[in-house]
């Protein structure tokens, strides 16, 4: 990236358009007042060259080495005067005059090629002008006496203020204009040494009392931005930058400080990383074995359980066909085949979680009619219902789309859905095995089963962690239904191969309704991103859409 001006560069641009600003500013007025001083020296020696010719005579005829045009006008002949330039003058100044009785000169000041052109014109009234009579008749033998006609007229003359004539003395000076030029050019001249040095004056305090510091402190930042902690500033200007430096330093020590204990709570993070490590592919093979472990003692234990059925179910069918059986035996015997079916179904359940666990669980995919397996799965549970004086209803949606599904696992989900509801159901109720055509939060199409009881319900605080292992809703050891706590979760883990959802929805002590949304096409398990928040991702694997 381009590096753009530095702050040094910056503040002498700065400071030297700012310098000559206030500089130029502050000359403009006396350049400008050159030539109004320069003017009005020239109107102060105006007045002394008519005050000398009205107090000392008519014999002054010179000024800095050049004749003075020094002419004395009646007012009658500036009236009746041809146009031009002096005349414009003139008459100015004669209007100047006769408006103001106490006026006694005018001036003017105009830049010619050669020089600065002065003219000046001095009143002459009544009571000036017999003063200058009688002078003039005093110096009557004198070579200088002007030749002027200094008779009255009396029938102009009205007062001693009323102007008779007016003095003009038309002068051009070339020393005023050349005084006024060397004096601008001084004013220039020290402007700029002015400026010059005030620059070089700031460049020096910057350098030495800013500039410094800032360049060092930022060489250190720049060595701490590369990774080095160990660099100091360790200023001692004795003002702001020092007290910033010490605390920049003590920062930097800070900072090395907490990266040397990072550095040691890393290793011993490495270790226990290790530690784990080790532990968990201990935990894992334990695991593993212990799963391998439940398979096989779970086949195994099959084996026996299934004689010891068998012959009980055999002694049963003889005691039954015995007119003479004790009532007792029939009833031992019934408790022993009650028992070993309980036990076979919690050890088949315990072999079915460990085939998941273990990975072998296998589903073939294929088309299923959902209307099918609820028709089958409500003649299959009838004799159980009955049992217990509930009745079994399914109603399925017409025209209900088949499945791409495992019809043996989605008839498993159903099956532990149906058992648990008439399992938990009081007496002379119904459950109900609802099947109707839905669509996922997705947009995708399913089929919705949905198995409504009307028991006791699931407690709020159980209904999220319902579908986890040996999760039971009564959990004591005297409650009134057994099992492992296994069935739900299983349901779970085979929606989840199947592609299908799970769900429960349930006030308590308004009965409960699972739910297991089965799509329409098989699309197989999909990985969740891995920037997916995990509870995000629970929810949607654990609510199906439009539930």
């Amino acid at each position: 990236m381009a590096q753009g001006i530095s702050l040094a560069n910056k503040c002498q641009i700065l400071f030297g358009v700012a310098v000559f600003a206030l500089l130029g500013g502050a000359l403009a007025v006396p350049w400008v007042r050159t030539g109004g001083i320069v003017s009005d020296s020239q109107l102060e020696v105006s007045r002394q060259l008519a005050d000398t010719w009205f107090e000392n005579g008519f014999s002054i005829g010179r000024s800095e080495g050049s004749p003075i045009p020094m002419r004395v006008l009646r007012v009658d002949e500036i009236l009746f005067a041809p146009e031009g330039e002096d005349e414009a003058f003139l008459e100015g100044a004669l209007a100047a005059f006769e408006g103001d009785a106490a006026l006694k000169d005018w001036f003017e000041r105009r830049d010619e090629g050669e020089g600065i052109r002065y003219r000046y014109a001095r009143a002459i009234r009544a009571r000036d002008w017999r003063v200058l009579a009688d002078r003039a008749r005093e110096w009557s033998d004198s070579p200088d006496r002007p030749q002027l006609d200094w008779s009255s007229r009396p029938t102009t003359l009205r007062s001693d203020d009323t102007l008779v004539a007016v003095l003009l003395i038309d002068r051009t000076s070339t020393f005023a204009e050349g005084q006024i030029d060397q004096n601008r050019i001084v004013i220039l001249g020290t402007g700029l040494v002015a400026g010059c040095l005030a620059i070089l004056v700031f460049h020096i305090i910057l350098k030495r009392l800013i500039f410094g510091p800032v360049r060092t402190l930022a060489a250190v930042a720049e060595r701490v931005d590369e990774g080095s902690t160990s660099v100091r500033a360790r200023l001692s200007t004795g003002d702001d930058f020092e007290r910033l430096s010490r605390a920049f330093d003590g920062m930097l020590d800070r900072l090395e400080e907490g990266q040397r204990q990072l550095r040691a709570v890393n290793q011993s993070l490495d270790l226990k990383l290790g530690e784990l490590a080790e532990s968990n592919v201990g935990l894992f093979e334990a695991n593993r074995l212990k799963s391998e472990f439940l398979a096989n003692v779970s086949h195994e234990l099959r084996t026996p359980l299934n004689s010891i059925i068998g012959f009980a179910e055999l002694l049963d069918e003889i005691a039954r066909n015995d007119p003479a059986a004790d009532p007792k035996r029939r009833r031992y015997i019934g408790n022993i085949l009650q028992s070993g079916r309980n036990l076979l179904e919690m050890i088949n359940e315990l072999l079915q979680m460990a085939k998941i666990e273990a990975g072998r669980l296998e589903v073939t995919i294929g088309p299923a009619s959902v209307k099918d397996i609820c028709e089958g799965l409500a003649a299959i549970m009838r004799p159980q219902s009955l049992a217990k004086g509930i009745e079994v209803r399914t109603t399925i949606e017409d025209d209900l789309p088949g499945v791409e599904s495992d019809a043996a696992k989605l008839q498993q989900i159903l099956f532990n859905f149906v058992s648990n509801a008439i399992k938990f159901s009081p007496e002379g109720t119904t459950v109900t095995i609802d099947a109707r055509a839905a669509a996922r939060d997705d947009g995708t199409p399913c089929v919705r089963v949905s198995v409504v009881d009307e028991g006791p319900g699931i407690p709020l605080d159980m209904q999220d962690t319902i579908f986890e292992k040996f999760r039971q809703v009564d959990a004591s050891h005297t409650r009134a239904h057994s099992g492992t706590g296994l069935g739900l979760a299983i349901c779970r883990e085979l929606a989840e191969r199947l592609g299908a959802a799970v769900a429960l929805r349930s006030v308590p002590g308004e009965g409960a309704t699972f739910i297991v949304d089965v799509p329409i096409e098989f699309k197989g398990a999909q990985l969740e991103p891995l920037m997916e928040e995990s509870g995000d991702a629970g929810r949607a694997a654990a609510t199906p859409g439009g539930i």
